[in-house]
């Protein structure tokens, strides 16, 4: 990775992104588990390009609503089919004695902030979480690990995930950041939210 992914830096970006932006992340997350659901699925992945997107623009200090959640359907094509992918990596490799999908897991867990941070092909965005994942293995998988426990201890309470899942999710977004554009910064973004091209 670019830069280590320091867990009490991140952490503590994310909640200070999460209580500067709480309804708008708590009912786009809300909005993403719903829709999603109601879908079957179907919409999960542009859901969660628009919501990862929501996280990148609340780190980099700039205003979200909480509609932004559905901002990624002007990627629905390829979010759809960077779910497709993703998800049969990972269950083919849980279908070969576990490790394997935990693995694949690994590689491809930034591939949806790639896509949210203007990436458009799904394939590329697998490639270069790959690469990312793999260039610091040890801080990447103790950030993954953390993420997971900071996500997962929400479902000890009721409605807990509401709180534990947005923070998770802009944790992740801080961590992308910081590897991929060297901390969180201030875009120029077009009308869909995305990153302008210089010269745009």
């Amino acid at each position: 990775m670019n830069k280590p992914l320091d867990i009490g830096e991140t952490l503590s970006a994310s909640w200070e992104t999460f209580t500067k932006n709480a309804a708008a992340l708590i009912v786009g997350f809300l909005l993403l588990a719903i829709v999603g659901g109601i879908s079957m699925g179907i919409c999960l992945g542009p859901l969660l390009v628009g919501y990862c997107r929501m996280c990148l623009r609340a780190n980099r200090g700039e205003k979200v609503e909480i509609g932004d959640v559905f901002k990624g359907f002007d990627t629905f094509g390829p979010a759809f089919v960077l779910m497709l992918l993703v998800g049969l990596c990972v269950m083919i490799g849980m279908m070969l004695l576990f490790i394997p999908g935990l693995i694949a897991g690994y590689l491809l867990f930034w591939s949806f902030w790639f896509m949210a941070d203007g990436e458009t092909s799904a394939t590329e965005c697998m490639k270069k979480s790959s690469e990312l994942a793999r260039a610091d293995v040890g801080a990447g998988i103790v950030f993954v690990l953390v993420n997971g426990i900071v996500n997962a201890v929400g479902n000890a309470i009721p409605f807990g995930s509401l709180i534990t899942g947005p923070i998770a999710m802009a944790m992740a977004g801080s961590g992308f950041d910081r590897a991929v554009n060297g901390g969180a910064q201030s875009h120029e973004v077009d009308s869909y939210q995305q990153p302008m091209q210089p010269g745009a």
